[in-house]
């Protein structure tokens, strides 16, 4: 009985290892943005971006982040009023047996030559996705 007790509660453990990676998003944290290549990096336990110039722009998050996706897996790109605009995200999952997450979202535009973050955005829903509203609401335009 004990045994068979134990197979099932390890059968189990990797069901919900199985359902939570199926969940997982990849990392991307190296991208390009309009010809530039950009990093994402730990700095003291806080997201920061790592330019061209290797410059650094400390984002309103933890580490880890991630660049935000489009289907084909690359950087996804929102554009309005001829500005482009990509998003940083970091998703962190609730302790079981929820399966909510607790995620953030930071927008980052250039504009004029430069590049600048706008007002990170917290939200309840696994992974980055979000719509052209979270790209562009976080700006004045």
């Amino acid at each position: 009985m004990k045994k068979h007790l134990l197979t099932v509660c390890l059968a189990m453990n990797f069901i919900s290892l199985g359902a939570w990676a199926q969940h997982a998003e990849p990392t991307a944290t190296q991208a390009v943005f309009v010809g530039q290549q950009l990093r994402l990096v730990d700095d003291q336990g806080r997201c920061t971006l790592v330019k061209p110039d290797q410059t650094r722009m400390r984002l309103d998050m933890e580490w880890p982040c991630s660049f935000s996706l489009d289907k084909p897996q690359r950087l996804r790109v929102e554009t309005f009023n001829d500005i482009p605009i990509f998003a940083v995200w970091r998703s962190e999952h609730m302790p079981a047996p929820s399966r909510d997450c607790l995620s953030k979202m930071q927008a980052i535009r250039q504009i004029n030559g430069a590049l600048e973050a706008g007002a990170a955005s917290n939200y309840a829903s696994c992974g980055s996705g979000g719509d052209q509203k979270m790209y562009v609401g976080p700006f004045t335009w």
